[in-house]
């Protein structure tokens, strides 16, 4: 009888060892990550050549030697599994359009590049990152407003059929001495304003962008007039809501230009019309910026 059970039990011990490794590779030793926080962006601009400097930087790309770790609102503290010094590259993220749901890096602020020093369970600190625009940008139209408008006026006009004028304000502004003042009330109801000149040419395939700082008390429309052969096109990009306070908006322009090869040259217009139930609404505009790689 003894003898059995010895038997049974040298069959038993590896048979137990085995048991163990298994869980043990089911289970393996969780490896710990370093992180590293960042705590926001700051935009830099040549002002006399690139204008203004506003942004609204809402996440934080991130690569480390070119691949892609993942994207993070700021401030941003996240894990990430490397150690020692590693290349990390920051990338500028944006709401384009102004909607959250569509976030993409902005492909006209250079990357941030840095080595950071990672150690398991540790954080490395990074306060504000600096960006700047990558170099050779095309800047096709900027108006900032800080002209004296005594002088020649604003590079925007209203068309004929505008029921009220557009008007440079010196009280409401972003940043500088003027913003534009879009006004209507119930006499003179519907603004359209449009850049002044023959237009721009875009390229197909270019990123471009209409970069804007605003407020309104009711919502305004934003797009393109397009001269074609057989004469001019409206194509309404974006309906910007209600904003009681400043705010920064990168809209997102290049599709529109990739799907109308048949315009020659565009021209940027606003379109305010008087909201139901109101007896005034205000639009103020700063920092247009028209730009593309």
């Amino acid at each position: 009888m003894m003898k059995k059970i010895q038997v049974i039990s040298y069959w038993l011990i590896p048979a137990i060892f085995l048991f163990i490794a298994s869980c043990n590779l089911i289970n393996p030793d969780e490896e710990i990550p370093a992180y590293i926080e960042v705590k926001g962006f700051k935009t830099t601009s040549n002002y006399p050549t690139q204008g203004s400097a506003s942004g609204k930087i809402t996440d934080v790309w991130v690569f480390a030697d070119g691949a892609y770790v993942g994207t993070y609102e700021l401030p941003a503290r996240f894990p990430i599994l490397l150690s020692g010094k590693q290349k990390i590259s920051f990338a500028a993220g944006i709401e384009a359009n102004g909607i959250a749901s569509t976030n993409e890096f902005y492909p006209l602020y250079r990357f941030f590049e840095t080595d950071v020093d990672l150690f398991p369970g540790q954080v490395s600190m990074l306060d504000t990152i600096t960006v700047a625009y990558f170099p050779a940008l095309q800047y096709t139209w900027f108006e900032d407003f800080e002209k004296d408008t005594s002088g020649g006026g604003i590079s925007l006009d209203t068309t004929g059929i505008s029921l009220a004028n557009i008007l440079p304000d010196s009280v409401d502004v972003f940043e500088g001495r003027r913003s534009l003042k879009m006004q209507v009330t119930t006499a003179a109801n519907f603004i359209e304003c449009r850049t002044v000149g023959d237009g721009y040419q875009l390229t197909p395939g270019k990123d471009v962008y209409l970069e804007m700082d605003y407020r309104c008390t009711q919502p305004f429309i934003m797009g393109f007039l397009g001269t074609t052969f057989s004469g001019e096109k409206t194509i309404p990009i974006i309906r910007l809501n209600t904003k009681p306070d400043w705010n920064k908006i990168y809209i997102r322009l290049g599709p529109y230009v990739n799907a109308n090869s048949d315009v020659l040259k565009f021209k940027i217009y606003f379109r305010v019309a008087l909201e139901a139930g109101l007896t005034e609404g205000t639009v103020y505009v700063d920092n247009l910026k028209l730009i593309s790689n």
